[in-house]
């Protein structure tokens, strides 16, 4: 009977080995057929595919190695603790543009990320090299050189992967133990000064703005949580010589009268701030910032806010300078339809933030702001003697000033 066993146990053995070798040699096949595609968004296509496939196969690093070993497009690295894989692979798709694939495979989990990195053909040397390092403070740094170029760089594999996982489906609970780990992480960035200028364009899942006088960074980002509510998080690192940390408390369900309020980072507005302009008002800095605040089933919402650093370090969300015909405002909040999408952006040309008018899609819905979408025509701020002024009904061709 044992000597059974153990022959059935070789059998499986061999049968997964075989496998493996299999999906390597249909793996090595498949990235011949992408090299020699014409078509860009065909290769583009088949590319995502195939590494979606080596994603799902990656159940043990045989057949990965093996792929390695068979076919020069594919690189597999390693980091020195053992805990991280990464498999790159990719193509010329476009002109002059080139697809990389990587793929992470840590703690039994794969992920897969895609980056568009410069190309000219025309170019010697054009052929890029990967580097996955381990750093003291444990974070796992990848890296894409060409020749003396550095084209892609990751600070932290790890943290990448946390943002992914805190938008797959999980409890509520799941999610806030997941974030208090990723923030951990996330500090170790936060408070190196060498990190202070880096605005981690790898880490797509969080916006990171840093201010003209370089002395503001705001970093935000959000979670969903069950039946649609979104919580926000983020930090503002302050430089005044030394590295400062002010983490974001979102305070928004408690905040009755968010455009009247003046609040802190304690009791924060929660939004995605997507852009920060810098002004100067009688000797005073104003950061005024452009946010998202996500969607529930209805109603969409932005905000514009404003953030100023007081004595101490200290700071103060929201200040009474959004005039709007005769009212002032400490900040402003535009909701819509969960239908619909609105354009809010500063344009830096004329130095005004310009946005959709919203309006009711009929009269009878005035003030039901799920019912509210853009008219067509376009309003803006401007900021002038201290003040964002509304400017109403502008011409985008050929803005009022």
């Amino acid at each position: 009977m044992l000597h059974v066993k153990s022959c059935l146990t070789i059998i499986l053995t061999l049968y997964s080995l075989l496998a493996g070798a299999q999906d390597s040699v249909q793996w090595a096949t498949r990235i011949d057929e992408i090299v020699a595609e014409t078509d860009p968004n065909f290769k583009r296509d088949k590319l995502q595919k195939l590494s979606r496939a080596i994603a799902d196969g990656w159940d043990n690093s045989e057949d990965i190695e093996q792929l390695g070993r068979s076919h020069s497009a594919f690189h597999l690295l390693r980091s020195d603790n053992g805990k991280m894989e990464i498999a790159v692979l990719g193509a010329v798709t476009y002109t002059n543009v080139f697809q990389l694939d990587w793929i992470v495979n840590t703690n039994d989990s794969v992920y897969v990320f895609s980056d568009e990195l410069p190309y000219n053909s025309g170019r010697e040397g054009n052929e890029y090299q990967y580097d996955l390092h381990l750093d003291g403070a444990e974070r796992y740094h990848f890296r894409v050189r060409r020749g003396k170029q550095l084209v892609l760089e990751a600070h932290d594999v790890l943290t990448k992967c946390w943002f992914e996982d805190l938008h797959k489906p999980m409890s509520d609970d799941q999610k806030e133990a997941l974030n208090q780990e990723l923030q951990e992480r996330l500090m170790k960035l936060w408070e190196d000064p060498a990190m202070y200028e880096n605005t981690f364009p790898q880490l797509k899942r969080m916006k990171t703005l840093l201010s003209d006088d370089h002395k503001v960074k705001v970093c935000t980002y959000n979670i969903q949580k069950q039946g649609f509510k979104q919580v926000f998080y983020g930090a503002v690192i302050l430089n005044e010589g030394d590295i400062s940390i002010r983490l974001l408390n979102d305070e928004s369900d408690r905040i009755r009268s968010p455009e009247r309020s003046s609040l802190s980072n304690k009791k924060w507005y929660g939004a995605i701030y997507l852009d920060m302009i810098q002004t100067e008002n009688s000797g005073k800095t104003l950061y005024t910032l452009l946010g998202y605040r996500g969607h529930d089933e209805f109603m969409k919402t932005r905000v514009l806010d404003v953030l100023q650093v007081q004595n101490g370090g200290r700071l103060r969300f929201g200040l009474p300078v959004f005039k709007t015909d005769r009212l002032t405002r400490n900040r402003i909040v535009f909701q819509y339809s969960a239908k619909t999408t609105m354009m809010m952006r500063y344009d830096r040309r004329e130095k005004m933030i310009v946005f959709d008018n919203l309006a009711p899609a009929d009269p009878m819905f005035r003030n039901v702001y799920q019912y509210y979408g853009p008219d067509f025509s376009y309003n803006a701020f401007k900021f002038s003697k201290g003040l964002w002024q509304l400017k109403k009904d502008i011409d985008l061709r050929n803005p009022k000033r």
